[in-house]
């Protein structure tokens, strides 16, 4: 009987140690499978780890970019509303910079990291361009005050000269109003008498108005150096006792800018030294009664009057 199961005995072990085999070689394939999902865990991990550090690095350099860049925006906007009336002049360089912002602007919202790399080198072409555009403006508006300031010192002259002008031009008026004055001739010892004529031809002085043929008028004009030498007119203006001028046509000469009538006028020379001049007028007709008024002019002016009674 013991015999028998002997084989028996070596036929189990042999299953079993079969069995332990199997389950070693299940164990060792699984604990493989489960190294290996292991390992791409965690190498997935790591990766997702960087790709979250990249994507971060990406949006802190994006943010920091747009930062400067709104910076860059800020400080062109403040120059040109400092400098609003000299920004117009640099019109081709501002619309450059207003371009390259805009460039900067797109390739930061595309968000890609090769895209924000040429960001940053364009802002960086950015902050030159924008340091040359205010420089400008700096140098403009220096010329500016200083243009300011010449045309405030050009007023400032052109004030004083004109304020000198018009001095001048008081002063010159008043010269000219003196030597107007001075030129004015005088006369003196200006008389008027009744003249008749005998049957000789000769003339003798009469008071009555029945006897006078003619009224005869002399003076004596003083020496002036101002005046102008030369032939004269003498315009004498005979009123009758009733204030009538007396003359026998319309001829006139002017007196304040006005036409105005006279009796006689005697033309004469003068060379600015002391000049006798009689003037004469025969009516023609008897003279009546009264008082008549003798005035005489010479270069528009009123040189003097007198005056006869005629009885």
């Amino acid at each position: 009987m013991e015999d028998n199961k002997l084989p028996y005995n070596d036929f189990e072990k042999k299953e079993q140690h079969s069995k332990r085999m199997i389950v070693l070689v299940v164990i060792s394939v699984l604990l493989g499978v489960n190294g290996l999902l292991l390992w791409q865990f965690f190498e997935k991990k790591a990766h997702l780890e960087e790709v979250s550090t990249e994507l971060t690095n990406t949006l802190t350099a994006k943010d920091s970019l747009e930062t400067e860049l709104n910076q860059l925006k800020a400080v062109l906007e403040k120059a040109n509303r400092e400098n609003q009336s000299l920004h117009g002049r640099l019109a081709e360089r501002e619309n450059e910079i207003k371009a390259k912002m805009d460039e900067i602007q797109r390739l930061l919202n595309s968000g890609d990291a090769v895209q924000l790399e040429r960001a940053k080198k364009e802002l960086v072409r950015l902050k030159q361009l924008n340091q040359g555009y205010l420089a400008q403006l700096d140098t403009l508006k220096m010329e500016n005050a200083n243009l300011s300031a010449l045309n405030s010192s050009l007023s400032n002259t052109i004030a004083n000269e004109r304020s000198i002008n018009e001095s001048l031009s008081k002063e010159n008026q008043k010269l000219s109003n003196k030597v107007a004055a001075g030129a004015v001739l005088k006369a003196v010892d200006l008389k008027a008498i009744g003249v008749k004529y005998k049957s000789t031809g000769k003339e003798s002085e009469t008071f009555r108005a029945a006897a006078t043929d003619g009224i005869k008028t002399c003076f004596t004009l003083l020496e002036n150096y101002v005046t102008d030498k030369g032939a004269k007119d003498a315009f004498v203006r005979v009123l009758s006792p009733d204030n009538a001028v007396m003359t026998t046509n319309s001829e006139t000469f002017l007196y304040n800018n006005q036409p105005t009538l006279y009796t006689v006028k005697e033309t004469f020379d003068y060379d600015n030294e002391s000049t006798p001049v009689c003037v004469q007028w025969n009516k023609g007709s008897a003279y009546i009664k009264g008082k008549y008024t003798i005035e005489v002019y010479i270069d528009g002016s009123m040189v003097g009057s007198t005056s006869i009674d005629l009885k």
